[in-house]
């Protein structure tokens, strides 16, 4: 056998001729392993050993490069400083479905309380369906309405939209209410959209889902942006907060999302402003979210650690390249357009892909059905790779996490399996921040990757502590330096940072770590095709018990809900309203007729402050209910404006008794307010024009007589000195009748094609200003 077979493997044979003798075969070979057996080859110094050993050392110094990096990025010790006023028009949109009273009561006060101009922020609140969440005895709208202060009797017309939904879901309809809201000193113009169905729906009418009201928002400021036809509901959110909050859409720049339960600091806002007006390229930004139930049982003390670092450690490090992977839907800021009028947030692309309604694949439905706030920063990142998203620690709300483990294990697995999906997204983005391993691409991979084996990481840490309790074992501890060094650094973050109680924290996190590092994950993975929705929806009925309704897959034809342009429906209003159409659309806006009360208009309530004499005369009012920031007049009221007597140069209905309201330190009346700032004392003698004129002012104020103040463009056009609006003093031009016609003038302008040149040359037609005096006072009308 040994000469026939030499240099061959003779296994197979040697069986054969040993056959069942298993004794003889036995003894034979320990007599050749007794003669010939050397040892075992070493294989620990071989190429193969080394190359293995050396691929383990260099991932596991550019993971613990990359925690170090966290580290650094983590390591904000500036003092916290107060930011000075924004003074741009913010959105503060927040998405309601299932809400309780006192949670969506907390959300709107912290959001009308924000250190910020109240003039110059809006409540922009939709309400996904005419639903009743557990423990509610209302629908959610009228929860929101009720705290707003709306009156039950007011109701306003249903209007058709084009939603996302499938078959007749892609028809919706929803009501508009607009107005003012006012707590501790506050009073903040609010728009709500509650959608209610069509008449045919009869389980969740309305409800459509987060998503949608996103696409709402975002779709209107697109068609505003782009002057494209506009649905019903649509015309009917321009005409409300153009003509009734008195703000051009336009001019709105930034959309503060918030949840429902998301409870706002003071300086959030305005941080979040600062912010984005420091780097004009930043098109999305997050702040800090922490717990407010952090210690109300053992589940949500969980998460108080882990909340805190996602934000200091990881979102601090993606804000160095400026690709903040995902901004919580919870509490984020978004650019509507950039500083160059591109449209960012609302451009066509992110849209197009944002309201995809053909969502036939897992990978789909994880993307828009489970995580669509970070699928939202996704494709911002996706479609403008050369803007920023990036985290300020400075700005912060709190939230409520999850207190129990059925809820945290619902919330989890959507968060994990949309982290999947919309990490494999970012993968392929080939323009991120930096190249080869020096790269977010890099950074992302390696997310994604650490994600999927996070279950496999927690068994081999399992098998790396039994090793090292086994006394034969030859297990190189450097596994064990790595993990220290990991959590030693996030420790002394807490210590640099004097926040002891995150040590603590910490520790409560590290008994958890089976629970969120295998448990969550694999439930997860189990269920990747477990969604919250289908062809059949499960709804808990007025008895509590459940029901099984099938969803109509019948085909809606989108043509048949009407569109129209702003502009011409804006001139069809003028006209029914007696006004000339030469005005045009801009100037049209500002005319009280506009605003009237009709169908399909629901003006909320007004300020408990400013009295009686301000009571809206809706339905039978020719005037809006408030000019600029709400206020307005109703011809014949027999309401004139004079300097306030307490108050040389502030502007308030005689009769009034002055109001005090704490903005900003300062003390001043309801007209004030509403014309946008006190009125100079060397500005008294004009204190019977009306307050000073705002682009945001919507209506024009009317004298006791029911005559309009305001300048009248027809005669702006002819521009001789008699032709002026009476407000403006006869004979020599001088400074203060100037600075009154600039902001007239600014008033009906487009603030974002208006030069100074064209003010001034406009300024020197209407005053018949020479070239000469021009020059002399170009200074002053350019300040």
């Amino acid at each position: 056998m040994f000469e026939e077979k030499r240099g061959q493997d003779i296994s197979e044979a040697w069986n054969t001729y040993f056959g069942s003798n298993s004794n003889m075969r036995n003894l034979h070979y320990q007599c050749l392993r007794g003669a010939f057996y050397v040892g075992k080859v070493d294989q620990r110094k071989s190429t193969r050993c080394y190359a293995a050993n050396y691929l383990l050392l260099a991932g596991s110094i550019a993971l613990v490069s990359i925690i170090f990096f966290k580290f650094l990025a983590a390591l904000q010790l500036s003092s916290r400083r107060e930011p000075e006023p924004g003074d741009r028009f913010v959105l503060m949109n927040v998405p309601c479905y299932t809400e309780g009273e006192d949670s969506l009561k907390s959300t709107i006060d912290s959001m009308a309380k924000t250190k910020y101009d109240d003039k110059r922020k809006l409540l922009f609140i939709v309400c996904d369906g005419m639903i009743m969440g557990s423990g509610n005895d209302r629908p959610t709208p009228r929860i929101v309405l009720d705290i707003l202060g709306v009156d039950r009797d007011q109701d306003s017309e249903a209007l058709s939209y084009i939603a996302l939904g499938e078959g007749s879901k892609e028809h919706n309809m929803a009501k508009v209410y607009s107005g003012l809201y006012e707590v501790s000193g506050h009073v903040v113009p609010y728009l709500v959209i509650a959608k209610c169905g069509t008449p045919q729906e009869r389980t969740r009418p309305g409800n459509r889902g987060k998503r949608d009201s996103q696409i709402m928002l975002m779709g209107f400021f697109n068609k505003v942006h782009f002057d494209l036809p506009m649905t019903p509901l649509e015309l009917e959110i321009y005409h409300q907060i153009k003509n009734v909050i008195g703000v051009s859409p336009a001019l709105y720049e930034y959309v503060l999302m918030i949840d429902a339960d998301t409870v706002v600091m003071p300086d959030s806002l305005n941080r979040m402003v600062r912010s984005m007006l420091h780097d004009v390229k930043i098109m999305g930004l997050c702040g800090e979210t922490r717990l407010a139930n952090a210690k109300s049982s053992w589940i949500t003390m969980m998460q108080v650690y882990e909340y805190f670092i996602s934000h200091h450690l990881t979102k601090a490090f993606e804000s160095l390249f400026g690709s903040v992977t995902c901004l919580p839907g919870c509490f984020c800021m978004y650019r509507i357009r950039s500083v160059d009028g591109r449209p960012l947030l609302i451009s066509k692309e992110v849209i197009a892909d944002y309201k995809e309604n053909n969502v036939d694949t897992l990978h789909k439905k994880n993307l828009l059905h489970l995580g669509e706030d970070r699928y939202l920063t996704t494709l911002m990142l996706k479609h403008y790779p050369y803007y920023k998203n990036k985290f300020n620690a400075e700005a912060q709300c709190m939230t409520n996490a999850p207190d129990s483990w059925k809820v945290l294990m619902s919330q989890r697995r959507r968060w994990i399996n949309s982290t999947v999906h919309n990490l494999f997204e970012l993968v392929f983005l080939p323009q991120m921040c930096g190249f080869c391993c020096f790269s977010m691409r890099f950074v992302v991979f390696i997310d994604l990757i650490s994600t999927i084996i996070m279950p496999a990481t927690l068994v081999y840490l399992a098998y790396l502590v039994y090793q090292l309790t086994n006394p034969d074992s030859n297990t190189s501890y450097i596994s064990l330096y790595l993990l220290a060094g990991i959590y030693g650094m996030q420790a002394l973050i807490f210590i640099l940072k004097r926040q002891w109680q995150h040590i603590g924290w910490m520790i409560v996190y590290l008994l958890a770590i089976p629970y969120f590092t295998f448990i969550l994950p694999v439930y997860s993975f189990w269920h990747f095709d477990d969604f919250s929705w289908g062809n059949t929806r499960m709804v808990v009925g007025e008895s509590g018990r459940k029901h099984m309704y099938v969803v109509d897959n019948e085909k809606f034809d989108t043509s048949t809900v009407p569109v129209r342009k702003w502009s011409d429906y804006e001139q069809e209003l003028m006209w029914d309203a007696g006004t000339p159409s030469q005005y045009g659309s801009d100037v049209g806006s500002r005319h009280g007729a506009l605003s009237q009360a009709r169908p399909g208009s629901a003006v909320g309530n007004y300020p408990k402050s400013m009295g009686n004499a301000f009571m809206p005369t809706y339905p039978t009012s020719n005037a809006s209910v408030y000019m600029d920031s709400g206020l307005t007049y109703a011809p014949g009221s027999n309401l004139t404006v004079r300097a306030h007597p307490m108050q040389p140069g502030h502007a308030t209905p005689v009769g009034s008794p002055p109001q005090q309201h704490a903005y900003s330190g300062d003390a001043y009346d309801v007209m004030s307010y509403a014309a946008g700032s006190p009125m100079q004392p060397e500005y008294a003698p004009f204190a019977h024009m009306p307050p000073a004129y705002d682009p945001r002012a919507s209506q024009i104020m009317h004298n006791a007589h029911g005559q309009a103040f305001g300048p009248n463009m027809a005669q702006r056009a002819a521009s001789p000195m008699g032709m002026l609006p009476d407000y403006f003093p006869q004979g020599p031009v001088t400074d203060e009748a100037i600075a009154v016609h600039v902001a007239s003038i600014i008033a009906t302008a487009d603030l974002m094609t208006t030069s100074k040149k064209q003010v001034r040359e406009q300024l020197a037609r209407d005053l018949n200003l020479s070239p000469d005096d021009v020059r002399a006072r170009h200074a002053f009308i350019n300040s």
